[in-house]
């Protein structure tokens, strides 16, 4: 996925807490302020999953997708 989210949207999207991502900030993941909107590049949080994938194979974006369409059926 292309482009910026918000903190709730991003939080969404990684299926996490926005507590829990709020922790992934602190521990480095990127993100960009504007005018006090927080905003995380997609692909900054799949790379900040990705470095933590036991297997380099598996795509952090196919996995939160997998999760969405499990979500959406439900």
């Amino acid at each position: 996925m292309k482009g910026y989210a918000r903190l709730k949207t991003a939080s969404e999207y990684a299926n996490i807490s926005k507590s829990t991502l709020r922790n992934w900030i602190k521990d480095g993941l990127k993100y960009t302020k504007i005018r006090g909107t927080m905003l995380l590049k997609y692909s900054d949080i799949d790379n900040y999953i990705n470095q933590f994938s036991d297997d380099p194979g598996i795509k952090s974006s196919a996995i939160v997708d997998d999760v969405i369409n499990d979500l959406s059926f439900n």
